[in-house]
């Protein structure tokens, strides 16, 4: 227990001075291994395995595919096609802004790039059409972070490496909870502009909605045809994604023509960026997972929590509480990385599903990603309208809330997150 005090000193110190996470995680771990005589030889083998997974495969192509589409001209589509369905409804906008980040992150399970894609378009839009600007900032910021529940989903494959399970099961297990989330979000966005008469914007004709409508086709198949592909078993979530990556390319040079070479470029560069900085993180974080297993700490705990006799609600609402004060400090696919190979195991002894374990860590991430003085969302939108994070806080500290209440929901009852992946695949 001292070896791991003294890393996780290091670890915050390093930290503290703006070291980056993965960078901090092995300096610190690689310390650790020292202090237990550790032979270090085979800290490349610990390297090459935290990165070897055919699961962590689709990350690159999630992410590319997502960069094309925010600069390819389908994102619009998608925005312009559901501003036509629904924006005329009290708070069109920002029920249309909900919707449009479902969408979106139902190809890039990313939240930062659903963030880039969607808040760029709709907070202006919102800003002049004369919304609250606090419910424009924070309705982006929440119903951005939908880029990781609503598969495919970053965060969930690293779970499912982590913990053995089916990715295709815990994607279809994010389903119905962030459907829930894009409710609940969508009903208090009507209630706030019903309230203060704002946001109602004239009915569009049969006919601009059905032209908007074929003009997006092509985007609103995108989604359909990965999540379609990986739940019909045609293909793996590392298959869906170069195809995502193929056909999001496609669309945008040939359909929308908003692409060029140099566009294509840049897209390589962020993504290629992304890819290192996330597959850094995995490195890290493996071997600080490696230290952990060495000092049997995941075993310390689980006969802890037996010896306690804690119930398996009791240990999955402990877990909420931990995830929301690591939220406070790190990264959303840190959290996962460092909370994972600790929490499953005990999970499992407990005999909670790991499912809807699983999801409740992804919402937990979640939430993290929403909660400052770290909480990325709020400063990704705040960098992007050049606000001050303080006024994003206030506005999303609704859609915090929901959040919340949909994340203990989850805690508590299995069948939120495990109906779906029952029904498709039985139990």
């Amino acid at each position: 227990m001292q070896t791991i005090i003294i890393v996780l000193i290091i670890f915050f110190i390093l930290l503290f001075l703006n070291v980056p996470i993965g960078t901090s995680m092995g300096v610190a771990s690689i310390i650790g291994f020292i202090l237990i005589d550790f032979n270090l030889a085979t800290v490349g083998s610990i390297v090459f395995t935290a990165v070897s997974s055919v699961s962590l495969m689709c990350i690159p192509g999630y992410i590319l595919a997502g960069s094309m589409m925010s600069q390819g001209g389908i994102a619009d589509a998608l925005v312009k096609c559901m501003s036509a369905w629904i924006g005329h409804l009290p708070g069109g906008l920002s029920i249309v802004t909900v919707v449009a980040c479902a969408f979106f992150a139902a190809i890039t399970g990313s939240s930062a790039a659903t963030l880039a894609a969607v808040g760029g378009l709709m907070i202006p839009a919102m800003l002049n059409a004369d919304y609250d600007k606090k419910l424009a900032l924070g309705v982006v910021a929440g119903a951005g972070s939908l880029g990781i529940l609503i598969p495919p989903s970053i965060p969930m494959v690293l779970y499912a490496t982590i913990a053995g399970v089916s990715v295709a099961k815990i994607f279809a297990a994010g389903m119905l909870p962030g459907l829930v989330v894009v409710v609940v979000y969508s009903i208090y966005c009507i209630f706030y502009a019903a309230r203060r008469k704002q946001g109602m914007r004239p009915r569009a004709s049969m006919k601009e909605r059905l032209s908007v409508t074929w003009k997006a086709i092509p985007a609103i198949f995108l989604p359909v045809a990965i999540l379609g592909s990986i739940y019909g078993g045609i293909m793996t979530a590392t298959e869906a994604s170069a195809f995502a990556c193929v056909y999001a390319l496609f669309v945008s040079v040939f359909v929308y023509h908003g692409f060029t070479v140099a566009s294509f470029i840049e897209c390589l560069k962020a993504a290629v960026k992304s890819t290192a900085s996330i597959f850094f993180i995995i490195v890290g974080c493996g071997m600080f997972a490696q230290l952990l297993t060495t000092l049997r700490i995941p075993q310390q705990i689980l006969e802890a929590v037996i010896s306690s006799q804690m119930s398996p609600v009791s240990f999955i609402l402990l877990c909420d509480f931990m995830l929301l004060i690591m939220g406070m400090f790190l990264e959303g696919s840190s959290i996962m990385l460092i909370a994972a190979p600790l929490m499953a195991p005990v999970a499992m002894a407990l005999g909670i599903d790991m499912i809807q374990f699983g999801i409740v860590m992804t919402l937990g991430i979640q939430v993290g990603q929403m909660t400052p003085p770290v909480g990325l969302n709020l400063f990704i939108v705040a960098g992007m309208q050049k606000e001050r994070v303080i006024t994003v806080i206030k506005g999303n500290f609704p859609f915090l809330l929901m959040l919340v209440g949909v994340w203990l929901l989850a805690s508590v009852l299995p069948g939120l997150s495990t109906l779906l992946p029952t029904l498709m695949y039985g139990a």
